[in-house]
């Protein structure tokens, strides 16, 4: 199949990633892949972070699109499907406003779009819910949720039954050529070396809430000052972000983008995650597939990865709460087996798994 992939931009992100993971599983399998961005990475680099990270099998096109709306903008975006001539074109994010027309007017290419949130946080104003809601009704565009709390969701929104639900996947985490170097990085942090470290991934955002992060564990550090944070994701030179770093304490470490998250995750030995809402984060699939314990707030797709206690720790959205989540994993580091979360990710969000799953939608 001559299939399309269509996003803003490659920027640091778990859709993001996502989409570069399933397009680089799909030419493996021999299709012909196209993966197309709207934002100039030209003008600014950070929007093509997850490029490195793409198959040379995929051709990559960058459209060079500003931010804003416009028919001149539908039409180049239509005159590049025409030159493509995909068999599918698969949208991620917000960007099916650009396909409306070309979904009423031409049945031939079947339009897939991935709701990579909680549905009431993937359209911009009740006039977009409305069409959104017109396409997916008559299948004019098809919808694919990533988890059953986001499923549900839609259902909920839309009122509309027989949407796709198809679990985010990834790639298992291996060390790259970084690894040692990392190992003694993340060493040299630890004030003894049997200190646990634990790791949160995500860009600097009110989403991601890490407010509430540094404040559960700056509270730590009061009572037991044997760990170490590590915060990974740009955003954090932002005045609020720059505040967020002089509150922290000593233990917290920030250390900007890396291309190679996986070497820490290795060397970390749980995964925290705060946000007040998600779909279902590639960063923690990551995680999972690389041993370290979850401790997350109970939100989105998250609930349908972790159940508390078993594949990690839950909380509410309150620092007391999402303190007493870490507690319980350092009063027992070793209780939930880090073997079993390989297990569990193996099992159940593979991205093979993933892509065999879009491709038995892309035939259906």
């Amino acid at each position: 199949m001559n299939i399309l992939q269509v996003i803003y931009s490659l920027s640091q992100g778990g859709a993001e990633r996502f989409v570069v993971n399933l397009s680089n599983e799909l030419a493996e399998k021999g299709h012909q892949v196209t993966l197309c961005t709207f934002r100039d990475d030209e003008a600014t680099p950070t929007m093509s972070f997850n490029r490195q990270f793409l198959n040379e099998k995929v051709r990559y096109v960058n459209l060079k699109i500003s931010t804003g709306f416009s028919i001149k903008k539908i039409k180049r975006v239509e005159d590049f499907v025409k030159e493509t001539e995909p068999d599918i074109i698969h949208c991620h994010l917000n960007v099916i406003p650009y396909f409306y027309r070309l979904a009423a007017t031409n049945r031939k290419i079947k339009i897939f779009h991935t709701l990579h949130n909680l549905a009431e946080k993937t359209y911009e104003g009740k006039c977009q819910f409305y069409v959104n809601k017109f396409f997916y009704a008559n299948r004019l565009i098809r919808p694919v949720t990533i988890s059953r709390e986001c499923q549900l969701s839609y259902e909920r929104l839309y009122k509309l039954p027989e949407v796709s639900c198809i679990n985010n996947g990834c790639p298992e985490v291996l060390p790259s050529p970084l690894f040692p170097e990392t190992h003694k990085e993340v060493s040299s942090y630890k004030a003894n070396a049997t200190d646990p470290v634990f790791i949160h991934v995500a860009r600097f955002h009110p989403q991601k809430n890490q407010e509430m992060l540094i404040n559960a564990f700056n509270k730590l550090a009061t009572e037991k000052d044997q760990f170490t944070l590590l915060i990974i994701g740009n955003g954090f030179d932002t005045p609020k972000g720059l505040e967020l770093q002089q509150k922290a304490c000593r233990n917290i470490h920030f250390l900007g983008l890396k291309p190679n998250v996986g070497d820490y995750l290795l060397c970390s030995d749980a995964f925290c995650l705060t946000s007040q809402y998600e779909g279902l984060p590639i960063s923690l699939l990551e995680a999972l597939s690389c041993g370290c314990v979850p401790i997350c707030t109970a939100v989105g797709g998250i609930t349908d990865v972790i159940e508390d206690k078993v594949e990690g720790y839950l909380s509410d959205l309150s620092v007391d709460s999402y303190f007493s989540a870490i507690k319980a994993f350092m009063n027992r580091p070793n209780y939930i087996n880090k073997e079993t979360l390989k297990i569990h990710f193996k099992s159940n969000y593979s991205m093979k798994q993933c892509t065999d799953k879009y491709l038995q939608i892309y035939h259906s």
